[in-house]
């Protein structure tokens, strides 16, 4: 079961932050465990990018709460990036990781997937002006250290065909 929080700090209505670590970033939703961030957002309503992040925010957290609890949470750092196609789906997805066997089981099993099951609302759009740009990190370490996912944590990954 995923409970709703909203513990968010939203710097898309002024564009601006007294706070650093949130420059640059349009929405953030921050969890016990986890941190969901929007980088860039174009063609949705702030409504549906805000209820995207705190979804997604709220399920990492869960996850993440269950990885602590077995012993196989690695603090790591992921971003997600998609053109949103006409009937809502994602397309175009590009992965960037957390390098390493369990920061990458930890982003595929608690960001990267559930990112995968989200459907955006359809419109008679080109899917090149409508998409979502996200970042994350999870596990106590990721959070103390930085509420978004650090260059420095991730590496590309091809796109998905």
């Amino acid at each position: 079961m995923i409970v709703e929080s909203q513990d968010v700090h939203d710097v898309h209505a002024t564009g601006e932050r007294g706070d650093k670590a949130l420059a640059g970033y349009e929405y953030v939703a921050k969890r016990p465990l986890g941190v969901v961030a929007v980088a860039e957002s174009r063609g949705l309503s702030r409504d549906v990018v805000r209820g995207v992040a705190n979804r997604l925010a709220n399920s990492l957290d869960v996850c993440a709460t269950r990885l602590a609890a077995d012993g196989r949470l690695v603090p790591a750092a992921a971003r997600v990036a998609a053109h949103i196609d006409r009937d809502g789906s994602l397309v175009n997805l590009a992965l960037t990781l957390t390098p390493g066997a369990g920061p990458t089981a930890n982003a595929l099993l608690c960001f990267v997937s559930p990112f995968k099951l989200v459907r955006f609302p359809a419109a008679d759009v080109d899917p090149e002006g409508r998409g979502i740009a996200l970042e994350a990190s999870w596990g106590v370490a990721a959070i103390a250290s930085a509420p978004v996912a650090p260059a420095a944590l991730v590496t590309p990954v091809a796109p998905a065909p």
